[in-house]
């Protein structure tokens, strides 16, 4: 019998280990492209579910249920949005919105506003209160029960629709990751009327988006309502009334861009390429050379019901 030389051994496991370290380099490579696309695939689901969020709400911005008599007589009833049931401009009308600033719903007002700060959006419209408390319909977005609004005690004792006025804007979350690491990340966050007292706290609904950015399409009061031009929050609280209507209460669509984040590194980072991302601003931002992340925007036009007084 004859066994193997020193050299044929050594030679043997050499290759073996070059065999082993292109093996784990090949399930390395693999796992990391997986939990790339797997990111990628949450943040993706999550812009889009942020998107539909905010535009369910958006959809209601203004809604007054119309009420059918038991007059056989009246056959069209209108549905008007009730503007004094709460104290305050962000309250007169289907929407309000702040530029570069959080709504405060303590004060009713705007933050401090920085035109490099995600923008915020009050939405109010109203229940329908005629299906009882069985298949009650009466919470906010975060499934309040509406009628623990002091304003609703009274319209609820009377019959009469509950207002639902929901806030949304960008909070900073901290996101403690499987390592035990921690990021920190902003959220689409949602703070509702379904409380005994108004609170300046937003929780948090979607991670991972860093930016939003509303404008608003206003048409003219006279001719149309088709939009003419989309403005900043800002820019719409300096519009001077058309046709008996405000500047709000004229907006008939709205758009929405969120720019969103992967909470992980994603991304391939090439020393010799400048790259960058368009971010909600038509700007290109360069993204910085040791950031793994990658950034996405999702944007979309709403068309809204906003102030609508015909009749049914």
């Amino acid at each position: 019998m004859k066994g193997f030389s020193l050299i044929e051994l050594l030679v043997s496991m050499a290759i073996g280990l070059v065999v082993s370290l292109a093996a784990a380099s090949a399930y390395l490579g693999t796992r990391a492209t997986a939990s790339a696309q797997e990111e990628l695939s949450r943040t993706n689901e999550y812009g889009k579910l942020a998107l539909d969020m905010i535009g369910r709400e958006l959809l209601m911005a203004g809604h007054y249920p119309a009420s059918s008599p038991n007059d056989v007589n009246i056959t069209t009833v209108k549905g008007v949005f009730d503007p004094a049931v709460k104290t305050g401009a962000a309250y007169a009308q289907g929407l309000f919105g702040c530029s570069g600033a959080v709504f405060q719903p303590a004060s009713g007002t705007c933050g401090t506003a920085d035109a490099s700060k995600p923008d915020s959006v009050v939405i109010n419209y109203f229940s329908s209160p005629e299906l009882g408390t069985n298949f009650f319909n009466g919470f906010d977005c975060l499934r309040q029960d509406t009628r623990n609004d002091p304003v609703n005690t009274a319209r609820e004792a009377s019959g009469l629709p509950l207002l639902i006025s929901n806030r949304f804007g960008i909070a900073t979350t901290s996101i403690v990751q499987p390592t035990g690491n921690s990021i920190s990340t902003g959220s689409v966050a949602c703070n509702g009327n379904g409380q005994s007292s108004e609170t300046n706290i937003y929780q948090p609904v979607f991670e991972g988006i860093e930016d939003m950015v509303i404008r608003y399409g206003v048409h003219d009061g006279v001719s149309s309502l088709t939009p003419l031009r989309f403005y900043t929050a800002t820019e719409m609280n300096a519009l001077g009334a058309a046709g008996g209507l405000t500047g709000w209460q004229r907006v008939a669509s709205v758009r929405v861009c969120l720019l969103s984040r992967t909470l992980q590194n994603t991304r391939l980072r090439d020393t010799g390429t400048a790259r960058t991302y368009r971010n909600c601003r038509g700007e290109d931002v360069a993204y910085n050379a040791s950031e793994g992340s990658i950034f996405k925007t999702f944007e979309r036009t709403f068309a809204i019901r906003n102030n609508i007084t015909g009749s049914y």
